[in-house]
């Protein structure tokens, strides 16, 4: 997605917009673009059109603008938290990459799909996060007890969102981060997502690195933009299972939107080599990740379904109340601008979302002139040469193969799998809440 730190060709004029709806469809029907600043959208895409660098640099029009923080796009690695949380029933390696792979594919509806499925309406940019921004939510589950979730905006340039989820109760948690980079190409825009995740159980010494889908946002020409997944993604366990997931986009004359297909397999080998003879099958899986898939024993040939989005609902999420955030939390930092988009009042959108901005380069250049250094309250960057040896050996074994997860990892602060106080390196920030309290504070005032 494009953030908003340079401007393109323009212009605003004074309308008031409400948002259709109608049914759900793989290619939405709507329009995101306001019949009275189609000139405006025109402009902005000659803008794009002819920009031959990363567009992170563009600045997007507040019509373009879906009125959510980019930060908040991270909880939906909790829309089931229940899936998250029967991982820790496994009782072998084996089952447990399964129930792993289940819970990575659970993620993906939510994070790319849900916003243009329930709108019928194409895909809208959110904000990007201001340095220090934090967004904390948490889930409840009748099961499994409580999940909490904290993201917080680690870097600017580049933009970097490192986020942390937890079930206590389960003993299961996990930690990664994620950037984007998008060029345009032909009629879409090819999205790059750089990050990794480490997932980690309390009632085992398995640690499980995942790596994130590249993405296609389609149909920007049209103003009906929707994302395709792309690209292969891994998930390696400590305990040298593989799973590797090919997601396909649709082709242009024929053919299906959101399929996939994986495997899981056993390697002991030390990098990831396609269709390598150390690698021993286990189970394939095929689907959409937009609604079903099936997964199969490669010994057995039992087939069963692995994950099925129309069969229960995401769960419920609990935010506080915007009057009980800090400062610094995502709705309350954008909550005049996602006023005025809501009202269709895109001048006054532009103007708080400008005010937004002009702040926070004046603290940069306050930060500069007093050479004061600016550190995340909740996260440190750790590189891979300092961390576990299975850490190590995991991001080692995908990184020949997947080179966007990097050589590190942003670490929550108190993630319970520290026992000693972190060592890394950070580029840095105060803000009004400490790694502590983050998570203090969000179960006991949620909505």
């Amino acid at each position: 997605m494009m953030s908003d730190t340079k401007s393109v060709n323009s212009t605003s004029s004074n309308s008031t917009n409400t948002k259709s709806t109608s049914t759900p469809a793989s290619e939405p029907s709507g329009n995101i673009v306001p019949t009275s600043y189609m000139g405006d959208f025109m402009s902005f895409l000659k803008g794009i059109l002819s920009f031959t660098g990363d567009l992170s640099a563009l600045t997007c029009p507040s019509f373009l603008l879906n009125g959510i923080s980019l930060l908040e796009y991270g909880a939906h690695w909790n829309d089931y938290p229940h899936v998250l949380a029967e991982i820790t029933k496994a009782t072998d390696p084996e089952e447990r990459m399964k129930l792993v792979a289940r819970w990575f594919v659970s993620t993906l509806y939510g994070s790319y799909n849900k916003r243009v499925a329930e709108s019928n309406s194409g895909e809208k940019k959110p904000f990007n996060p201001i340095l220090g921004e934090q967004f904390l939510a948490s889930w409840d589950d009748p099961e499994f007890g409580t999940t909490k979730f904290v993201c917080e905006q680690v870097s600017h340039h580049p933009p970097v969102s490192a986020f942390f989820f937890e079930n206590t109760n389960a003993g299961i948690y996990g930690s990664g981060h994620f950037s984007q980079k998008s060029k345009f190409k032909g009629t879409s825009m090819k999205v790059v997502q750089e990050g990794r995740v480490t997932l980690r159980m309390k009632n085992t010494d398995e640690i499980y690195c995942l790596t994130l889908p590249n993405l296609n946002i389609c149909s920007i020409l049209s103003g009906k933009p929707f994302l395709e997944m792309t690209s292969t993604t891994f998930i390696r366990s400590s305990k040298g299972y593989t799973a590797e997931f090919q997601w396909y986009t649709k082709p242009m004359l024929y053919g299906e939107y959101h399929k996939f297909d994986g495997k899981i397999f056993k390697d002991d080998a030390a990098a990831y080599v396609p269709n390598a003879s150390t690698q021993e099958a286990v189970y394939t899986i095929k689907g959409k990740w937009v609604a079903d898939s099936r997964i199969t024993n490669v010994k057995t040939g039992q087939q069963d379904v692995f994950f099925d989005v129309n069969a229960q609902p995401a769960a419920e999420i609990s935010i506080k109340p915007i009057d009980e955030q800090s400062q610094l939390e995502s709705r309350r930092v954008w909550q005049k601008v996602s006023e005025a988009l809501e009202s269709g009042n895109y001048d006054v959108a532009s103007k708080e979302k400008t005010a937004i901005e002009e702040e926070q380069r004046a603290l940069r250049k306050e930060r500069a002139e007093t050479d004061v250094e600016w550190k995340p309250s909740m996260f440190v960057w750790v590189e891979d040469a300092n961390d576990d040896e299975a850490v190590k050996a995991c991001y080692s074994y995908l990184y020949p193969a997947k080179d966007s997860i990097g050589t590190g990892s942003w670490v929550f602060k108190t993630s319970p799998h520290i026992k000693t106080p972190v060592s890394g390196t950070t580029p840095s920030a105060s803000g009004t809440q400490t790694p502590s309290d983050a998570f203090s504070t969000a179960p006991s005032s949620v909505i």
